[in-house]
């Protein structure tokens, strides 16, 4: 592993463990209602544990980055897939983001261990197939979190009309259509950005038996 790759390591997993111990934190003395004041004070000393257990463990986790388990892998990804949707105001952009890196990730995974090329092929395919499980869960929040607000044709029709220009009646049936069809699209984009990201990797270090 050179340098570029051990600084580039860094910087995706410095913020877990920071961001974990904030958010939690936060969250936490938030939901036993505490006053504002209190919860502000919990959210900086998460801030500063997170920032300590970063430094102490940072090297180890660059170390061992393509030997961890796929459990810690699962649960890195879901805990900054959760960040990214939350950051992006319930709209999956930056998910999209991690896709690519999980794909680049995978690819140079398979570099390292040496891997045969079935074993690349699968292990890829995996790669995105989980990238796109999580994005289809996403989805399904997303529409969750739309009928909660209310959201129905009329919300599109009033988005085709100042987007597009468009004039629209949206019936329940193509309301209905809309998400299904759109989430259907949400999930391959990401299936195919991963698989992608992991292909043009692997060539890039120059291999030629992933596809």
């Amino acid at each position: 592993m050179n340098k570029f790759e051990s600084l580039v390591l860094g910087i995706i997993l410095a913020p877990a463990p920071i961001l974990f111990c904030f958010v939690g934190a936060w969250f936490t003395s938030a939901m036993l209602g505490f006053s504002e004041n209190i919860v502000s004070a919990s959210a900086l000393s998460g801030l500063g544990l997170g920032i300590i257990v970063s430094a102490i463990i940072l090297k180890r986790l660059v170390r061992t980055a393509y030997t961890m388990s796929n459990k810690a892998l699962i649960v890195l990804y879901g805990f900054y897939s959760i960040l990214a949707f939350g950051f992006g105001m319930g709209i999956p952009v930056f998910n999209y983001a991690l896709g690519i890196v999980a794909g680049v990730y995978t690819a140079r995974k398979m570099c390292h261990i040496r891997a045969s090329e079935k074993d690349c092929r699968w292990n890829i395919k995996k790669a995105a197939i989980f990238t796109a499980t999580v994005m289809a869960i996403i989805c399904c929040l997303m529409v969750l979190w739309g009928l909660a607000g209310n959201v129905d044709g009329k919300d599109f029709e009033i988005l085709f009309e100042s987007l597009l220009k468009l004039e629209l009646t949206i019936t329940v049936p193509r309301f209905w259509s809309i998400i299904f069809f759109g989430a259907c699209a949400m999930i391959l984009l990401q299936y195919w950005l991963t698989k992608l990201a992991a292909i043009i990797t692997i060539k890039l270090s120059g291999k030629d038996f992933c596809g």
